[in-house]
């Protein structure tokens, strides 16, 4: 292994440290590696060749997701009845976190799409349906499916059919039942995408996606029936 790859694999095993403050200080170390030119070559090439062996941007994925983890548990147990700057603290390390995947997910796939579909897939779609972590992350995440999945012609032949209906499950859910945190037009965008790909990619919708549309346009005429009636009252 390259004295480069030696660094950054030391990096992501410090990223699981018990200690906040030595996770913080890896933390900025690991953002300066996974963009250094060696590093990024070595990355790439061992991505490239598919060899499990050597260290890739999806096993370095796979350590990020760890310390993600890591840090929303200790922000999840953490003395809830506290000051109004040491909540607004742990705003901004939410949305660091969320920040930081994003980044991580750029500097992995800006010269090719060399993540894996399928972690990046997991990734999104577990995080998004459990009831925690998606009322932290569910935006970032959903965004993070719109540009850097849906988005990207090679990944929709990775994805299956079952996982096809599993994302319109999980976003027709939270279209019809949207989350605060959640822009309803990015779910509608996401649904959009979906149908399109599972059209493409797939025998095409089942009658479970059509009833999803009923519900969709029900839900439009109530909530324009109540609009009127606020309005002429």
């Amino acid at each position: 292994m390259s004295l480069a790859l030696n660094d950054l694999l030391i990096c992501c095993r410090q990223l699981e440290h018990d200690r906040a403050t030595e996770r913080r200080k890896e933390v900025e170390k690991f953002k300066r590696l996974i963009q250094d030119p060696e590093t990024v070559h070595h990355l790439d090439r061992h991505s490239d060749s598919k060899q499990g062996k050597y260290l890739n941007w999806d096993a370095v994925f796979r350590f990020l997701q760890k310390y993600i983890q890591k840090e929303t548990e200790c922000l999840r147990t953490a003395k809830s009845n506290v000051s109004v700057s040491t909540q607004t603290s742990r705003q901004k390390k939410m949305q660091e976190l969320s920040s930081l995947v994003r980044y991580f997910i750029k500097c992995a796939n800006k010269r090719a799409p060399r993540l894996k579909c399928q972690e990046l897939l997991n990734y999104v779609v577990d995080t998004v349906k459990d009831s925690s972590n998606g009322t932290i992350y569910g935006a970032d995440c959903s965004n993070i499916l719109l540009k850097d999945i849906l988005s990207v012609r090679k990944y929709w032949c990775e994805i299956s059919q079952q996982q096809w209906l599993e994302l319109f499950s999980v976003y027709f859910r939270l279209y019809l039942k949207p989350s605060q945190d959640i822009n309803r037009v990015l779910v509608a965008r996401i649904i959009h995408a979906v149908t399109r790909g599972c059209c493409t990619q797939t025998d095409g919708l089942n009658s479970k996606c059509f009833d999803f549309f009923s519900t969709a346009i029900q839900y439009a005429r109530l909530w324009l029936s109540t609009l009127e009636n606020e309005c002429v009252n």
